[in-house]
């Protein structure tokens, strides 16, 4: 029996075959299942019986053979939203005043944040290379896309969705069938399921897709010459009959169609594929269309979209994936593809029209689809469905059968027989302008490749170095940078760091400011993201901490908002892939303040002074680490200066970890290496002033904490009720703040979190804590702000049990902003 409320994930589950099982059906039985029975079964004197009844009934083919699409044939990439996608949320209705009524602030899309289609809709903001598209015409949004009678268990409407019709169980799917229907010489790899199963919906009565992991790993797939030999002995053994009997053959037989297949597909998989699980799944979508030997049909999947709750941040970052992964695909395509392709979307229902009370809304009924492609006719098809619902719990009426939809693709792109394949005649939405191979080509719409999640990477610290100052001209630019004014620069191959660098670890800082700014620090070749990294104002100097990608080209990029400012970077270190050497999260604790006599030194740090502080051994930093991760703040100085921190008992390079001015209290984070000594050493240029350093982790040999990068991407914004769904400011209660589901962040294995955090406009001179959910609020501080400023700090922040953070305001009341910059595992 059917369980009605089973997961978006379990209905998938039960609708999918898995990969390993994949290939042709020969009397029943796969390549890899019957090598799985073979290898468990012959050895122990298993007889033929059945099993070798069926299997030597049907000729077994010896090998499969890739067939180049023709020129006209068109391929469709089917792009599934597991789970439910929120359709008004995808494409929002923002002049329409009953969708702000049942939505409210928290579950609605503020109107001045859309991607304007037209004067009546206009996209969620996650999806900008989509609006890119829109703009060339090459997007068609169907509106209304569902079917009657409605069914909200995620089992049943998927396979409703994945059968394609309503007669029978969904024992075949529409895909499935339209393959069983293709020439035998073309079948063989017509379809395929990116990911670790083959749903419904491309298993026909007679064939079913075959399924490709989109990270490789296929036997018969490496090409080193020790794995080619084996490959070609193990074919070699099926040329002939061997004279050991049928199920000798049979094995041997399967065993070539097997390499044969991974052999074909194998330079798919180089280089490895990077990015997050989803644009990794579009990017060997890609690669495997440009393989060209016989792929009409890719399927892909990303979810859930079940959002019950936390659909403002859990939907914008399911979209940006969708997004980011559709760009990728088409930079990935090779041109001459291009006018071949389509995109389409589906998903088993949308949802309600009004939120409910956890930020969420419920399954509903009709939905928003889009069909992607240079020869879609570009447009809103279909009639919305009216929003002047009378009850909370009404659902849309649906204004477009969904097979409409699935028999324009079919008849429009596939080839035809829709009529056939959905038992049925439908309305042909006529979405394209031109068959597959026709019309006049497109250029892809020219935006920046976004910055995807880092593959798991090591930290090595660096001794540190200055890279750029605008007040002398090092790093090629002198003078202070302009309003709106970019400024490159090469880090990637210079000063010990390799090419091969994930990212950076920068400090910046910006100073001689001529009126309030902000700095925007990140990967040249990437898009510049909407977050900050350091709020530069008059008469103060301004420094944080940075983690930037480097991007392809090895080079980073600073973005001046407005006004005129300097702009100093020094390297301090790198990521890189490696496991040597990774991140031990710690509790924030003090080990310095020379206010109070914490760490040894009971008095302000005078002209050149240079306290040298013990790490490894001290606040669980062990013996053995090689850097370190610290809150460093100076506060009462009675002069304007810089301190360095820097490895104990090495040269003091030309470099500045904390730039203060007199009597300004300044936070930044520093990553530091450690001397052979187990310290670091602290420098102070001139004049007189207290420091305080807080540890708050710590890099070893062996350290589980690898970094993943990620976004950056905004997480809390108490302004306009980001990460909380209230807009509120922060008084002295903690705030908690979920960061493990977010963001790119994954829901499990996350040690620390790396998050850019600003203090806006306080009430009062105040401190704010970033400490891990539900432990106590430490001795420690991770920015300090002064009335009615606006100040940033970067804060690595360990991640309690339950996956979130807290912040903590000591006084007055305060506007908190976090962005993520990557994780660590644990």
């Amino acid at each position: 029996m059917i369980d009605h409320e089973m997961s978006s994930a379990e209905a998938r589950r039960l609708l999918s075959l898995p990969a390993l099982d994949d290939g042709p059906v020969v009397g029943g039985w796969s390549r890899r299942r019957f090598l799985q029975a073979v290898a468990l079964g012959v050895g122990a004197g298993l007889t033929l019986g059945a099993l070798g009844e069926q299997l030597l009934g049907h000729d077994l083919p010896a090998a499969w053979a890739g067939t180049p699409i023709g020129a006209t044939d068109g391929i469709v990439v089917n792009i599934l939203l597991y789970g439910g996608n929120d359709g008004l949320n995808t494409v929002v209705p923002y002049t329409n005043g009953s969708y702000y009524n049942w939505r409210k602030a928290g579950t609605s899309i503020a109107a001045n944040t859309v991607l304007p289609l037209d004067g009546t809709f206009g996209l969620h903001p996650s999806l900008p290379y989509v609006k890119a598209l829109w703009d060339a015409g090459e997007v068609a949004v169907i509106h209304g896309v569902g079917y009657n009678p409605p069914n909200l268990s995620h089992f049943s409407s998927m396979a409703i969705w994945m059968n394609g019709s309503f007669t029978g169980p969904p024992s075949t799917g529409w895909l499935g069938r339209w393959l069983d229907g293709q020439p035998a010489a073309n079948a063989q790899l017509a379809a395929a399921s990116i990911g670790s199963s083959v749903p419904l919906h491309l298993i026909g009565a007679s064939r079913r897709a075959i399924g490709v992991p989109e990270t490789g790993g296929m036997l018969g797939g490496n090409t080193d010459d020790q794995s080619r030999r084996m490959y070609a002995g193990l074919t070699a053994l099926s040329a002939a009959p061997s004279g050991h009997g049928p199920w000798h053959d049979a094995y041997t037989s399967t065993m070539a169609t097997t390499i044969s297949v991974a052999g074909q597909l194998a330079p798919a998989f180089s280089p490895t594929v990077t990015g997050g699980a989803f644009v990794k799944k579009l990017t060997m979508a890609a690669r495997l269309i440009n393989r060209n030997v016989g792929f009409r049909v890719l399927d892909v999947g990303v979810g859930s979209f079940d959002t019950h709750d936390g659909e403002p941040y859990r939907q914008a970052a399911l979209l940006q994936d969708l997004n980011d992964g559709i760009q990728i695909f088409f930079a990935t395509l090779d041109p001459s593809f291009r006018s071949r392709v389509s995109l389409m979307t589906a998903s088993e229902f949308g949802r309600t029209v009004q939120g409910n009370n956890s930020q969420g809304t419920d399954h509903g009924t009709a939905n928003t689809h889009f069909v992607i492609g240079t020869n879609v006719r570009g447009g809103m098809y279909g009639q919305p469905p009216a929003l002047n619902v009378v009850g909370q719990w009404d659902r849309l009426a649906p204004t477009v059968d969904f097979r409409s939809m699935y028999g324009s693709i079919l008849d429009g792109w596939l080839g035809g027989g829709a009529t056939t394949i959905l038992n049925g005649a439908y309305q042909n939405l006529g979405l394209f302008n031109a068959g597959p191979g026709q019309g006049a080509p497109k250029d892809v719409p020219n935006l920046p490749i976004p910055v995807q999640a880092s593959a798991s990477t090591e930290y090595v610290p660096l001794s540190p170095h200055r890279l750029v100052d605008t007040r002398d001209g090092t790093g090629g630019r002198t003078g202070a940078m302009e309003p709106g004014e970019v400024h490159s620069f090469e880090v990637a191959g210079l000063n010990g760091v390799p090419t091969d660098s994930v990212a950076v670890v920068l400090n910046v800082t910006a100073t001689e400011a001529t009126g309030p700014t902000f700095f925007t620090v990140w990967a040249t070749d990437t898009t510049r993201p909407i977050t900050s990294n350091l709020n530069p104002v008059p008469d103060m100097a301004v420094p944080n901490m940075v983690v930037s990608r480097t991007g392809t080209g090895g080079f980073v990029s600073i973005y001046n908002l407005k006004n005129t400012v300097h702009a100093v970077v020094d390297l301090v270190g790198y990521f890189r892939e490696g496991t040597s050497t990774g991140l031990v999260a710690l509790d924030p604790t003090r080990i310095l303040d020379t206010r109070s006599g914490i760490g040894g030194v009971r008095a302000k740090v005078g002209v050149g002074g240079v306290v040298d502080l013990q790490i490894a051994g001290v606040a669980g930093v062990p013996a053995n680490a090689t850097a370190v991760a610290l809150n460093v703040t100076v506060t009462e100085p009675d002069d304007g200066s810089y301190l360095l921190v820097y490895p104990s008992g090495e040269a003091r390079p030309v470099a500045s970890s904390v730039n203060m001015e007199r009597g300004q209290t300044v936070p930044n984070m520093v990553f530091a290496k450690l001397g052979a000594n187990g310290k670091v050493s602290i420098f102070n240029l001139k004049g007189n002033t207290h420091i305080v350093v807080d540890v708050l982790g710590c890099f070893t040999p062996g350290g589980p904490g690898k970094f993943v990068a990620v976004g950056p991407a905004r997480l809390l914004d108490t302004r306009d009720g980001t990460g909380t769904g209230a807009v509120q400011q922060v008084g002295r209660t903690p705030l908690p703040l979920m960061v493990r589901g977010r963001a790119g962040i994954p829901g499990s294995g996350v040690s620390a979190v790396l998050l850019n955090v600003t203090a806006v406009e306080p009430t009062a001179d105040t401190f704010v804590t970033v400490f891990p959910g539900g432990s106590a609020l430490p001795n420690a501080s991770n920015l300090n702000a002064v009335a009615g400023q606006i100040v940033p700090n970067m804060v690595l922040a360990r991640v309690g049990p339950a996956g979130d953070v807290q912040l903590f305001n000591y006084a007055g009341n305060i506007d908190l902003v976090a962005d993520v910059f990557g994780y660590f595992t644990v």
